[in-house]
């Protein structure tokens, strides 16, 4: 197209705007700036998030605050979310890969039964392959079981 064309009309140029379908300020190369509200509420998701050892059962006290993430989405159509699921080294890597795909796939069902649409979630799995930290010690192992959320923009 036209070297200047500007889809979203937020004043960044298409080539220069990682969000083409969003407008955003241009010091956030045209995407949206998320609030320190919805960070927190992303982060505390993220903190409550718990499975049951070995399961992709999401426990009960996570719920809460996943239920805010999902008022949050509801609000903001426009927005979509990266759901990444990792584990620990515990057993094989194989397992491991497909308890991070099942965990990921989790939350996904989870926000979409509070009425938002599968189309707005991608979920990414690693299996034990992106730890935070070394799997040495049983506090380590528990930062490296995780789903990770991110707000994703068209």
């Amino acid at each position: 197209g036209w070297p200047y064309a500007d889809k979203d009309g937020d004043g960044v140029i298409d080539k220069e705007d990682k969000c083409i379908n969003t407008p955003g300020p241009a010091d956030n190369q045209g995407c949206p700036k998320v609030d320190e509200k919805i960070e927190e509420i992303l982060k505390t998701a993220f903190d409550n998030l718990e499975f049951f050892s070995a399961k992709a059962t999401i426990k009960e006290p996570s719920k809460p605050s996943l239920d805010e993430l999902a008022k949050v989405l509801i609000e903001k159509k426009e927005w979509n979310l990266q759901i990444a699921g990792h584990t620990d080294s515990d057993g094989s890597s194989r397992a491991n890969l497909v308890l991070s795909k099942r965990r990921a796939e989790a939350v996904r069902t989870y926000l979409s039964s509070k009425g938002i649409d599968k189309s707005r979630f991608t979920v990414l799995y690693f299996g034990e392959s992106q730890p935070l930290v070394k799997n040495d010690s049983p506090e380590n192992k528990q930062k490296n079981r995780r789903v990770e959320m991110t707000i994703i923009f068209k």
